[in-house]
């Protein structure tokens, strides 16, 4: 190992060890991601990466054997693997070993049903994205989350990989300068070769508008990619032009949406995401460009962030290597050329939302993770594009 990479893993190692040595761990339930579900696995693993969470209580199907037999199989007792989400609620809150936090792994339009008991219990809440199907449910469960005083995290995990931090540290800087430009794209196709005889078995509930809301494109990736463009530039839309459709002949749902944006800055952004990209996996990219530079950052090289200065060749920057930020070296658990990615960028998530609860008693501690008005500004970004398209792609203030 270099010389350079060893002080910059000793760096690393410091800097992680602050955070592996807080041993008070959370009393954590989940609610969803029953046994055939990646999400489900991903929450799961990503709350024992940092050892912050003691797993205690669960409902994982709607068929409470099927449930049971799982959170059995996954080490809870038997007792807490509950038959409904009121029930489960009331009985923890009521336990001295109750949980403290809830993650909630279901469709959009159960959050807010769901989040309800256990936020008037007390119960700090962990969601998946998107916050909910509807503004007036966003609109509700923010009002509860501040009522009640509840630490509330959402999982647009995306904007924790290491890079993708030191991203928004060049930019949020002024490295780069103004910025002028944005652009972030999301091009999948697991919908393109999609049968109509075969939506519904695939597709499920994402057909349910009252579910998964009124885009199921802008809902399963639209949303990570406009949460992406507001954390790395700290900018707001003021004003989006949107066309939102079905390319699919086969599909009753969107799968494929264009959005231009003007920013309150005055510079202009443009998102694409589709699931009709025949081939594209997961092809997130980010580039924002300034009027000093530019920053370039790509999921299938997660781990390498271009950076460019006005009239200068572009430089890789390389995850936990000697000068990178301390906010992307604590965003990293391996030294420079090990591979780090999805996995540990959602465990990131976790490990500060972890953080904030047993920090809570001390005032004015900005959370690095997504919070419960991120969650309520991209469901207003999903109507609003909605609404621009079926109006002809007519500008809609947000």
């Amino acid at each position: 190992m270099a010389k350079k990479e060893k002080i910059a893993f000793g760096k690393l190692n410091l800097l992680r060890n602050d955070i592996l040595n807080n041993n008070k761990k959370i009393r954590i339930g989940f609610i969803g991601g029953g046994p055939s579900s990646f999400i489900g696995y991903t929450h799961r693993l990503a709350a024992r990466f940092d050892n912050r969470f003691e797993f205690k209580a669960g409902i994982f199907s709607k068929n409470i054997k099927k449930s049971k037999n799982f959170g059995s199989s996954l080490g809870l007792d038997h007792e807490r693997c509950y038959e409904n989400y009121n029930k489960m609620a009331l009985i923890e809150s009521q336990r001295k070993d109750g949980i403290q936090a809830l993650g909630i792994m279901t469709p959009a339009g159960d959050h807010l049903k769901i989040a309800k008991p256990f936020i008037e219990k007390g119960i700090h809440i962990i969601c998946d994205k998107p916050l909910t199907a509807t503004i007036s449910d966003a609109e509700e469960l923010k009002k509860l989350v501040h009522k009640n005083k509840i630490i509330f995290a959402l999982t647009h995990n995306y904007s924790a990989y290491p890079m993708l931090r030191e991203a928004k540290k060049i930019v949020t800087s002024g490295k780069i300068g103004k910025v002028n430009l944005v652009n972030v794209e999301y091009p999948q196709g697991y919908t393109a070769g999609i049968k109509k005889k075969d939506e519904r078995k695939i597709l499920k509930w994402r057909l349910d508008k009252n579910i998964s809301g009124p885009s199921m494109i802008l809902s399963e990736i639209g949303t990570h990619a406009y949460h992406l463009l507001r954390y790395v530039t700290e900018l707001e839309v003021k004003e989006l032009a949107a066309e939102v459709n079905t390319l699919s002949k086969e599909l009753t749902v969107d799968d494929n949406a264009f959005v231009l944006l003007r920013l309150n800055n005055n510079a202009r952004g443009a998102i694409w995401v589709s699931s009709a990209a025949t081939g594209g996996e997961n092809g997130l990219k980010i580039r924002v460009y300034g009027t000093k530079g530019a920053v370039e950052w790509f999921q299938d090289d997660p781990n390498n962030l271009k950076f460019t200065e006005l009239d200068k060749p572009t430089k890789i920057i390389t995850r936990a290597s000697k000068g990178v930020s301390n906010f992307s070296l604590t965003s990293s658990r391996l030294a420079a050329g090990h591979p780090e990615g999805f996995f540990e960028a959602f465990a990131n998530i976790y490990t500060e939302f972890a953080d904030i609860i047993n920090m809570q008693s001390k005032k004015n501690i900005v959370p690095s993770y997504p919070t419960i008005d991120d969650g309520v500004k991209g469901i207003k970004f999903i109507f609003a594009a909605k609404k621009s398209s079926k109006l002809n792609s007519k500008w809609i203030k947000i």
